[in-house]
């Protein structure tokens, strides 16, 4: 592919990249590749300053606004000011903040807080995003939160309905939004792998969000795998035996099966999670306007996300797989996952571990040599 960055660099001085996601669309992949040093960019210094990603700042920018307050204001004030600091400091002409977090702040609150504490740390700030089409992010969305045991009942029906009633998948609002908020310094890119940089969303991220041509990038270890059916089931009953825990060590219990089943060899005969024809023709319906407007607004009019969801109904299988662990296991397969799952409830409950701390470094250090894993 030979098209031009679509953010070019900035005539001089530093530019501060700030990647807000969405979810499922490939941050982590993105977050992998920088916090390991895994890219090196052709003339130019980037500052990377996390040791995975900066979703720590979602707590903050809540506080900020009289959210969920974990913390108060004036602390949410000093963690964006030291890291404002600390990108103004740095001996580099980029600087990257990525928090697929940060698609849960309003447009108009994040651009208070671009301006409010980094106006002064670059010369030039953009803000970029991707977005995945309907179909695809919701089967996406029911793995992860399986995973993380965020839903650990019902079908892929049910998820869809909950999904519908929060209305996070209904993009155009949000997405107009931003670009009001930042204008041209807003740009969101598509995660179809048919329309990104070489079929990479690292790839593309480089070239169109960081505006850089020419860059190496180096042997990554895998990340974010896609699971299969029969995995999810494995995770979905090991979930099902911590719902009376914190949702941070679910979802670090989650991200640590995840590694674990990374460094195993594929499973022969795994099954693909997929939509049936009757869930593809509703998630349709839910979201043709909206794709639409999408496509109008920010793809030229040419139909991307619409032709993904009509794509979604031609590809779905005829009827619903099961979600039902007893549904993909022997007695005996189901009875080993039984008492596996009791025992790491058990561990889990220890209150002089602090598992999530434990497991996050696990993640951390499983990445090789990559920077220090300081976040502020």
């Amino acid at each position: 592919m030979t098209t031009k960055p679509s953010l070019p660099a900035g005539p001089g001085g530093k530019t501060l990249v700030l990647h807000i996601g969405d979810h499922k669309t490939g941050s982590t992949s993105i977050q992998y590749a920088f916090a390991n040093g895994r890219v090196a960019l052709d003339g130019r210094r980037l500052f990377y300053p996390a040791g995975l990603s900066h979703n720590h700042l979602r707590g903050p920018a809540e506080a900020l606004f009289g959210g969920k307050k974990k913390i108060s204001r004036e602390e949410a004030a000093q963690t964006f000011t030291r890291l404002a600091r600390r990108i103004r400091k740095a001996d580099a002409d980029l600087a990257l903040i990525s928090a697929e977090a940060l698609d849960a702040i309003p447009a108009e609150q994040l651009r208070q807080i671009v301006e409010t504490y980094f106006a002064e740390a670059a010369d030039e700030i953009r803000v970029v995003a991707y977005v995945r089409p309907h179909a695809a992010r919701i089967l996406s969305s029911f793995a992860t939160q399986t995973k993380s045991g965020l839903f650990n009942s019902g079908p892929l029906e049910a998820f869809h309905d909950r999904l519908l009633s929060q209305g996070r998948l209904f993009y155009h609002p949000r997405f107009a939004a931003l670009r009001a908020a930042f204008g041209e310094r807003f740009l969101l890119r598509p995660m179809i792998r048919a329309r990104l940089e070489a079929g990479d969303v690292l790839t593309d991220f480089i070239r169109h969000g960081l505006g850089v041509d020419r860059f190496e990038i180096s042997g990554l270890p895998p990340a974010n795998e896609s699971l299969s059916l029969e995995d999810m089931m494995r995770l979905k009953h090991l979930q099902s035996h911590h719902q009376h825990l914190k949702q941070n060590l679910r979802h670090a219990l989650g991200w640590e099966v995840m590694r674990l089943l990374a460094e195993q060899p594929p499973a022969a005969g795994a099954t693909r999670l997929e939509l049936h024809r009757g869930l593809a023709e509703q998630i349709r319906a839910t979201y043709l306007e909206d794709a639409r407007a999408m496509d109008r607004a920010f793809f030229g009019g040419e139909a991307l996300l619409e032709a993904e969801l009509n794509a979604a109904v031609e590809n779905a299988r005829p009827t619903a797989q099961s979600v039902a662990p007893e549904d993909h296991f022997s007695a005996s397969e189901l009875r080993g996952l039984e008492l596996m799952s009791r025992m790491a409830a058990g561990l889990s409950e220890v209150k002089d571990v602090d598992w999530v701390n434990l497991l996050r470094r696990k993640r951390i250090a499983a990445l090789g040599d990559g920077p220090d894993a300081e976040e502020d």
